[in-house]
């Protein structure tokens, strides 16, 4: 099995997918598609497995979990990224490495475990990490430099994110890390960041877990920011003091200074994805019409562009098939334009989600569009219409909201025409600019008023 089938098993562990979607995830042409699923096929027959299905134009395959995992824990499912990963992580983490012993763990011959190695030169000598050659033994390391250490955290990240924190004993790069109590962390970090009212993302906790290791091994970095005064946050430093007490105190003071960062909008990621991410936003605001954005939804939006950075240069390939609407698919439309523009890339998951923060933050910046709805009932009965504009109220209050029998309307229409913004009925009007309802459920009435302004938005833009 090749890297690129083996990565299509991943994906296909995950949902369904288009031979679209599955070439732009592993990057091949999509005429080659069919040629893999070939592949694999024949392998899932080999082993006694139901084969990949087509259904709806979309490949599918449905194993048990225990079948799931027969697969991914086999030796020859390691892809070489996967491979050349392992090998940094551990030889940066033991500050030493035996090339003929991981010859044998991973299986390979001389020349590829010479090539592997050779590529992780690369990244020593760029980044100005020095080592030695000890014959008959190894390699040992003799300096890592700060640049390197973010190579390194970045890799530990990239692995706690793919491996869902299961963290498995029989994965290569956990019996590098079997020295460290991690689900004992997770609940730790998990208190914690709940005590600062931090979401528990699953980027944040990746981060913090690769910090104690970092920690541990190499020091941690320094991550203070000038002129923020972190003194204001004693309630907390005290709290991870007394829930942290058996870690020492450099990786105490270090997750404090992470925390206090993260509650003060700042980004954790290294400074060129911060940097795509700001263009970005910049391009988006522009072509969108943004004059200005809430502060909390600019930064909800930039850390998923820049989680979404971080996972297609890392080849993280944790996606799933989300189905979209037209009003995806047109803000997808722009947000390729861009992209294109500025040779920036994302997987296509990560587009949907964004788009699916931009829709929002387009809801909250129109929402004078609307500010008058009539509710036409006919064949559903309203027993009590004040619960209804109650709800209504509590949740759009700068909306009115009026309600009339459906007769009423179709006996003098003139009366309504030009005084409402939206009208919503639940039958249909052929001839009329009447949205249907399907009932008098609060939310479902909330959620055409959103699709309604979300429309008139994108229709201003000349898509």
């Amino acid at each position: 099995m090749n890297s690129t089938n083996v990565n299509i098993l991943k994906l296909l562990s995950q949902g369904s997918f288009s031979p679209e979607s599955l070439a732009l995830y592993v990057n091949v042409e999509k005429n080659s598609i069919q040629k893999n699923i070939v592949q694999i096929n024949e392998f899932l027959k080999d082993n006694s497995f139901d084969c990949i299905k087509v259904k709806d134009s979309e490949f599918s395959l449905t194993l048990s979990i225990k079948q799931w995992e027969n697969i991914f824990s086999r030796k020859d499912f390691i892809t070489s990224n996967e491979i050349s990963d392992y090998l940094f992580i551990k030889f940066i983490h033991n500050k030493f490495i035996n090339l003929e012993v991981e010859k044998e763990i991973l299986d390979l011959s001389r020349s590829s475990i010479v090539r592997y190695f050779k590529d992780i030169k690369k990244i020593l000598d760029s980044t100005g990490t020095t080592y030695t050659y000890q014959s008959g033994k190894g390699v040992r390391i003799t300096h890592v430099s700060e640049e390197c250490k973010y190579v390194f955290c970045k890799k530990l990240v990239k692995f706690f994110i793919n491996g869902d924190f299961t963290l498995k004993k029989d994965s290569l790069l956990a019996s590098v890390l079997v020295e460290y109590n991690f689900m004992k962390l997770f609940e730790k970090l998990y208190t914690t960041l709940k005590k600062a009212e931090i979401s528990s993302t699953n980027f944040i906790i990746s981060f913090l877990s690769t910090l104690f290791v970092l920690n541990k091994t190499l020091g941690g970095f320094d991550l203070k920011v000038p002129n923020l005064d972190y003194s204001k946050y004693k309630d907390l430093k005290d709290f991870i003091s007394l829930t942290m007490k058996e870690y020492d105190k450099s990786f105490q003071e270090q997750t404090f200074i992470f925390m206090v960062n993260i509650k003060n909008n700042l980004s954790f990621f290294e400074k060129e994805i911060g940097s795509k991410g700001d263009i970005l936003i910049s391009k988006i605001k522009e072509r969108l019409n943004f004059s200005k954005l809430d502060s909390d939804l600019e930064t909800i939006l930039l850390r998923k562009i820049c989680i979404s950075f971080f996972k297609y240069e890392n080849k993280i390939l944790k996606v799933k098939n989300i189905p979209i609407d037209e009003s995806d698919e047109k803000l997808i439309d722009i947000l390729d334009d861009i992209l294109k523009e500025l040779n920036f890339k994302l997987f296509l998951h990560d587009k949907i989600s964004i788009v699916s923060i931009l829709k929002k933050i387009i809801i909250e910046h129109n929402k004078e569009l609307v500010k008058d709805v009539l509710l036409l009932f006919n064949e559903i009965t309203i027993s009590d219409d004040h619960y209804l504009k109650d709800n209504l109220k509590v949740k759009a209050p700068d909306i009115n909201f009026h309600i009339e029998p459906a007769f009423l309307y179709k006996l003098n229409t003139t009366l309504y025409n030009h005084k409402y913004n939206l009208v919503l009925s639940d039958e249909s009007y052929i001839y009329q600019n009447i949205k249907l309802l399907d009932s008098y459920n609060y939310l479902n009435i909330l959620n055409l008023v959103n699709n309604h302004i979300l429309e008139e938005v994108l229709k201003g833009l000349n898509l």
